[in-house]
């Protein structure tokens, strides 16, 4: 899985849920809880689907170490 790199909005990191793969973005909305996505209004144009990168990060790191654990398992 590819890590996003955030865009600096108001001096704060965010990404963008629409620049993840439809699975990706799935499995990270099933996860947030609904009030941190949030609408950010960037340079005249309002992007509806932002979280802050401090939490995609984390959920990133979360996913590929359940991912490692499952190949494990796996073997």
């Amino acid at each position: 899985m590819s890590k996003l790199i955030p865009i600096f909005i108001n001096g704060k990191k965010w990404v963008q849920l629409s620049q993840l793969t439809k699975d990706q973005e799935r499995k990270l909305k099933s996860w947030l809880p609904i009030n941190c996505l949030k609408k950010i209004l960037f340079n005249g144009i309002e992007l509806k689907d932002c979280v802050d990168f401090e939490t995609y990060e984390f959920w990133f790191k979360s996913s590929q170490i359940n991912g490692q654990k499952q190949e494990s398992l796996d073997f």
